[in-house]
Order: structure tokens, then C-alpha cells, then sequence
């Protein structure tokens, strides 16, 4: 048995110093990885059990225990495993990413093999990020030898000499830095494990010298791992609750074992309700990546895309090209496998609950319907796919609303979608934009969310329908030979008062027409066609660049009584003011019976105060 000082085989001080100082990007992670090798080194003797059952002879219980001693400044993970000689701490310890775990599973034909994670002359180092010496006490079980104890300070060299050790499996001796304090105390240790190794299938103890008794820090069940049948009543929402932390019962719930170019389990949930920093922009993905029972990363943000990032969960896989830190992948093809194959069970899991559960499925898309449409809006791969998903109101019911697809085979093939934009779709629904149509009979969308006039475009996309705006300036190919051609005799017979109509209003307005949609209503504001809208404006003001907006278009009624009235002031007389002041009016009014505060407020009034005192005078 080799004993005394010996240099580490091919590793370099600078490699060493990068192993500790450069590959990990937070310290904890080092109880992870010492635990991961402990419960390595468990499974290795269990598995060995099974053809040599007097190996767990006197010590059958598997388990892993965390000591903390504080006057010593000392930490200690113990476990009962298969240990090591004195020349497999040479080799495993003495080699970077010479692991014994990694032959152990080259040497066993795979399907027999236990499923073992990380590469202990790797991992094992990182405990030099919190420990200036490492000593090292194995005996290894089933070989009659003595124990032998390896001891470095993470430079150049370490030593191995014979120790006693009372029964198999190894102990890590870590003496804690200065300012590594923290490590001692029980509860951080515990939150430690909890949060990276709360699923290993050992029990992992934690105790402090002095103190009486230890307890079990671990009580994970990996219920992505167990069949459902064998899930106990309310363990689910209790995982949810637990891994979420909210306190709300999940609206679905999703789990599937996938096998194929990729294995992989995923336990995923869709909340209930949204959080209030959900649209934060660093809101972070809630779906945990494991290999084999080992958090590798909390909220990936490579599974799903951000448009789902209100599922919560976890996802496991034994392919993950992990690198020796295991907090990056290698390569992302497997991610990228596993993340196309998780969208697509997401999207039909909510498609089964809007057919099958209409009222939970509105009540979800209340909550989280804009994730939705930001996929609509930015992510082409499945524009059609998050179409069929998003709920709209429509003329036809303002108390409940309908998805898109559905609202879409009502409308007559090749037919293109009438619809408004606004922010209340009462008023929406009663607009002056609507009248013919409501008289047609026909159910127009009513697009009342906050970003969904940006949505327009890649709605047509999605359904493969040209979008109909009802509330901006109307274009020729939209309006029937029969609408042409009334507007066009009105246009005729009122010539004068609309041109003296643009002379007084100016630039205020881009023109004066005759309306084909206006029944009620006697007039009637739009937006340019090319106006690009509140919503883009607002956006452009946020980057500070301009977004010019165009003056509108009045429409008017030419059979309303408040036109037949201003046409025989402009017959009769057009020079004593009252034209001019009903004019201006009639351009405010415009405004509001289009949803908007008047252009000029203070006018609006003083204009309104003269035409009631002129009535009162008359």
C-alpha cells in the first residue's frame, strides 16, 4: 500500500486552482456534491448486496450523516457505502476526474449497473472551496483490510497512511476556512440539502457535535419517479405547494415518462394563480433540472420556452451531457429534445382542459392568458399551435368567452375577421364602429387586452384570415357596391358642408367623409389606416422615439338629424358662427363616441356652454 506524501499524478497547482476557485459559481454546492458521493458509494455497496449479502452484514442500514463540530471548526459527511483501499484513494483522489464511480459503471454491463451520478475525484474537489484540508477516512467493505486515512490542502501533494475505522464506508473531514462559519450552523446545512438533495434515496442526517441525536434532512419523494397509482391522496399538490411555494392547488397537473433518443420524467404543474412578479422581465422559469434524483440546475431556462414560464415543476433525465461541474450541459441537443417534447405535452394537456373543463380553462386563461399571447407574438415555431389555445369575446357573448378557432369556423369560409380594439368590451361592443354590422347580424372580435392590437398580425397568420379593422379608416375593397354607391350620391348632395367642414377643422383632421357604418351615431372619429396605434406609441415612447400620430378621418351620417341640420346652417347661415361652433363639436363628439377624451377639452366646453345658452336664448 503506497503511504506518506505523493504529488498528484497529472494535475497541475493551476488546475487545482481552477477546480476551486473557477468551476463552481457558488459554494454550496459543495455539500451536493459530497452527498451525491456518499449516496454513490451507498448504492455501489447495495448493488454489490445482491450477489454478496454478507457485505451488509452488522450495518444494513444505508444512510448518510452530516456532523458539524464547531469548536473544532470541522465538518464531517460520513457514510456506510462501499468505501475505499488504500490505493483506490491514491487513484480516485489522486487523479482529477479519476473516478472510481465512472470505471465502477464501465465495468458493469448496463442494465444491471445501479444509476450513479458525478465523478468523484472531481466533485470531491470542490470541497476546497470551503475547506483549506481535506482529510479523507475509508475502509472498504468486503475485503478484511484496515482502513487508511488521505490528507491533502488541495495543492500539490497529499498523503495516505493506515487508519483505524470501526466498520466499512468513508468519512470527509472538511477544516473549515476562516469566514466559513456558516457551514457549521444545522439549519443552513439543512436548507443546503433540502434544496440540492432532497430526493437522494438515502437518508441524509444532520448533527452537531455536543448536541443530542441527529435528523433526517431529506424527505423528498420523487414522485416524478413513482407511478402514479402508487401516489398517495394529496401527495401531488403537496409536492406542488412544497416546490412552488404557493399555496394554491395547481390548476393541471402533468407527468409523463418519456423513452426514445432521449429518456427523461417531467412532473409538471400550471398554477392556479398568477404571481405578482410574473411579467417581471427577470421572473425566472419554474422547472428544476435533475440527474438521477441530483438538482443540476434550479429554474433551467433552456426547457421551456418563456412563454411558458409560469409551469412549475421538475424534469429528470439520465442523457444530460453534464460537464464536471454539473451546472452546465455540454451541449444542448438533449435539452432542446427534451424542451420540443415538453411544449408539445403542455399544449395538449391545456387543449384537453378548454374542451373538457371550459370554466377552469377561463379562469386559468384570465391568469395567464398573455403568456400565451406573447408566444402568439414571438414565437413563429408555434403561432398556430398557441392559436388554438387562446380565448376571445366576441358581439355574440360579452359574458363568456369563446376560443379563437371556434369563433373562426363560425365565420364563412375565405371570409376575413371583423374585429375592434379597445380596453372595455361593453363599449366596444356598443361602439358607433359596429352599427352596420350589428344590423348585418354579423359577431365581430372584440380584442380588449392590453397588447393585443400588437397581436393583429400574427393572429391573421396563425388562421390564415385577412383581419378586418371596423375602427379605422375603412378601405374600398371592404365596403359592398351598394355602400359605394350611396356614399358616393351623399357625397354628392353634402359637397359644400364637407369642404367647409375640413376649411374649419384644418389640420385636425386628414378629411371629412360620408360614413357607411354609421346608423345611429350622427359622426364618428378613425385613425388613419397607417396609424400604428396607442399601444405602438406608447412602446416607441418607452424607447423614447417618436411615433407620429396621424390626424384622423370624420366620418359623418349624412341621414342623421344633427348633419341634416348643419347642411341647412351651411344653406342658409354659414357665416353667423353657429356652423363653425357645430363643426367643432361635432369633431369632439367623434372623438368620444370612438372611446377617446376629447382632442381639446377646454374648446369642447366653452364650445358646448354656447350652444346651450344660444338654445336657452332662442
Amino acid at each position: 500500500m503506497p503511504t506518506g506524501s505523493q504529488k498528484f499524478r497529472t494535475e497541475t497547482r493551476r488546475l487545482l486552482d481552477i477546480v476551486v476557485n473557477s468551476l463552481y459559481s457558488q459554494p454550496d454546492v459543495f455539500l451536493r456534491e459530497l452527498v451525491s458521493n456518499a449516496s454513490d458509494a451507498l448504492d455501489r455497496v447495495r448493488f454489490e448486496s445482491l450477489t454478496d449479502p454478507e457485505i451488509l452484514s452488522g450495518d444494513p442500514d444505508l444512510a448518510v450523516t452530516i456532523i458539524s463540530d464547531p469548536s473544532a471548526g470541522t465538518l464531517t459527511i460520513s457514510d456506510n457505502g462501499i468505501g475505499m483501499t488504500a490505493d483506490e484513494l491514491s487513484r480516485n483522489l489522486g487523479t482529477i476526474a479519476g473516478s472510481g464511480t465512472s470505471r465502477f459503471m464501465e465495468g458493469i454491463e448496463g442494465g444491471n449497473a445501479p444509476e450513479l451520478i458525478g465523478k468523484f475525484g472531481v466533485g470531491f474537489y470542490s470541497a476546497f472551496m470551503v475547506a483549506d484540508r481535506v482529510e479523507v477516512l475509508s475502509r472498504r467493505a468486503g475485503t478484511g483490510q484496515a482502513g487508511a486515512r488521505w490528507e491533502s490542502d488541495g495543492r500539490e501533494t497529499f498523503s495516505i497512511e493506515e487508519a483505524d475505522r470501526p466498520g466499512r464506508g468513508t468519512d470527509v473531514i472538511l477544516h473549515l476556512k476562516d469566514g466559513m462559519d456558516e457551514y457549521l450552523d444545522r439549519n443552513r446545512l439543512e436548507s443546503i440539502v433540502k434544496a440540492y438533495s432532497d430526493y437522494v434515496p438515502h437518508p441524509v442526517s444532520i448533527g452537531v457535535k455536543g448536541e443530542e441525536g441527529t435528523r433526517v434532512a431529506n424527505s423528498g419523494t420523487p414522485l416524478w419517479l413513482t407511478p402514479e397509482k402508487e401516489v398517495a391522496p394529496g401527495a401531488y399538490d403537496d409536492f406542488y405547494r412544497h416546490h412552488s411555494q404557493d399555496f394554491e392547488s395547481p390548476f393541471l397537473r402533468l407527468s409523463c415518462h418519456v423513452e426514445g433518443a432521449v429518456e427523461f420524467h417531467a412532473l409538471l404543474f400550471v398554477p392556479s394563480k398568477r404571481p405578482l412578479e410574473a411579467m417581471m422581465p427577470d421572473w425566472r422559469p419554474g422547472v428544476d433540472l435533475y440527474s438521477r434524483r441530483i438538482r443540476i440546475m434550479e429554474s433551467c431556462p433552456d426547457l421551456l420556452p418563456p412563454w411558458l414560464r409560469f409551469v412549475r415543476g421538475v424534469v429528470e433525465s439520465p442523457d444530460l451531457p453534464l460537464n464536471i461541474s454539473r451546472e452546465m450541459l455540454q451541449q444542448s441537443t438533449v435539452l432542446r429534445t427534451m424542451g420540443k417534447a415538453l411544449v408539445r405535452k403542455v399544449m395538449d394537456r391545456l387543449s384537453t382542459a378548454s374542451r373538457e373543463d371550459p370554466e377552469g380553462y377561463a379562469r386559468f386563461f384570465e391568469e395567464f392568458g398573455d403568456f400565451l399571447k406573447e408566444g402568439l407574438l414571438v414565437d413563429s415555431d408555434y403561432r398556430q399551435d398557441i392559436s388554438s389555445l387562446l380565448l376571445v369575446w366576441t358581439t355574440a357573448d360579452l359574458d363568456r368567452p369563446v376560443l379563437l378557432h371556434d369563433y373562426v369556423e363560425r365565420i364563412p369560409s375565405g371570409a376575413g375577421v371583423p374585429y375592434v380594439t379597445g380596453s372595455d368590451r361593453k363599449a366596444m361592443a356598443g361602439s358607433p364602429h359596429l352599427e352596420a354590422v350589428r344590423r348585418a347580424g354579423t359577431e365581430v372580435l372584440l380584442l380588449d387586452g392590453r397588447l393585443d392590437e400588437l397581436l393583429v398580425p400574427s393572429l391573421s397568420s396563425a388562421i390564415d384570415r385577412k383581419m378586418i379593422p371596423l375602427d379605422r379608416e375603412e378601405s374600398d375593397s371592404d365596403i359592398s357596391e351598394d355602400d359605394r354607391r350611396r356614399r358616393g350620391e351623399a357625397s354628392t348632395r353634402l359637397a359644400g358642408l364637407l369642404e367647409y367642414m375640413k376649411s374649419v377643422l384644418g389640420t385636425r383632421v386628414r378629411d371629412v367623409r360620408i360614413s357607411t357604418r354609421l346608423d345611429e351615431s350622427p359622426c364618428v372619429l378613425v385613425p388613419d389606416r397607417n396609424d400604428p396605434g396607442e399601444v405602438w406609441r406608447g412602446l416607441m415612447k418607452a424607447m423614447r422615439r417618436d411615433a407620429v400620430e396621424l390626424p384622423g378621418i370624420l366620418e359623418i351620417n349624412p341621414e342623421h338629424p344633427l348633419v341634416s341640420y348643419m347642411h341647412g346652417l351651411y344653406e342658409t347661415a354659414r357665416s353667423d358662427g353657429r356652423l363653425e361652433r357645430c363643426v367643432r363639436l361635432v369633431h369632439q363628439m367623434g372623438a368620444v363616441l370612438a372611446g377617446s377624451a376629447p382632442t381639446d377639452p377646454s374648446s369642447f366646453a366653452a364650445d358646448i356652454s354656447a350652444a346651450i345658452l344660444a338654445d336657452g336664448e332662442a
